[in-house]
């Protein structure tokens, strides 16, 4: 049976099985997975973030920022099928695998916060948040002091920088975003 520790890292979904037993391999799907603080995107107009809480062997995705109207608890039973890792729905009937990306898996840290989430994962992150009527969810590569986006559920927003920075209790973003900080995991070093 899994457990949370062993889940951080980059994951790609290689197949979701519908109830009406319909199969997808082909849309891509991330899911960058922290200590419990987690981002996923689902492509264009849909991701969503928050925190990750596991009970026997299903795991609970509590959204925090979520892109789409707010729906089913977001719960499966989680197992391995030799390094997939195999999610099936429990309140619908669904079944994804998963494949980790390889890639350094530390730092692995997290911020929780007012309306956002930011979490690290080796030369990875996921930011998501929600501002008024705006919101973005967003995953990518950590080069130096560059924090470059490269999938995001807003296209337009692919290719930019994300500039975090820590102070007096708060994650600032880009100059313009000032965030509370609300819980922390892992040791934070940007």
């Amino acid at each position: 049976m899994p457990v949370m520790a062993d889940c951080t890292g980059l994951w790609r979904r290689t197949l979701l099985i519908e109830a009406d037993g319909s199969r997808d391999n082909g849309t891509s799907v991330l899911w960058l997975q922290g200590l419990s603080m987690f981002v996923d995107v689902r492509g264009p107009g849909e991701g969503f973030a928050g925190q990750l809480d596991q009970r026997l062997d299903v795991f609970e995705w509590t959204r925090l920022v979520d892109l789409q109207p707010a729906g089913l608890p977001d719960a499966g039973r989680v197992s391995w099928d030799g390094d997939t890792l195999v999610e099936v729905g429990v309140h619908a009937d669904y079944t994804e695998h998963w494949e980790r990306e390889a890639g350094p898996r530390q730092p692995c840290w997290g911020l929780l916060l007012s309306a956002a989430v930011l979490v690290r994962v080796g030369n990875r992150f996921g930011w998501a948040w929600r501002s008024g009527d705006e919101a973005d969810v967003s995953l990518g590569e950590i080069t130096g002091p560059d924090w470059r986006i490269t999938t995001s559920a807003d296209v337009s927003r692919v290719g930019t920088m994300l500039r975090p920075r820590v102070a007096e209790g708060q994650l600032r973003v880009d100059d313009d975003l000032a965030w509370e900080i609300r819980e922390t995991e892992g040791s934070v070093t940007l």
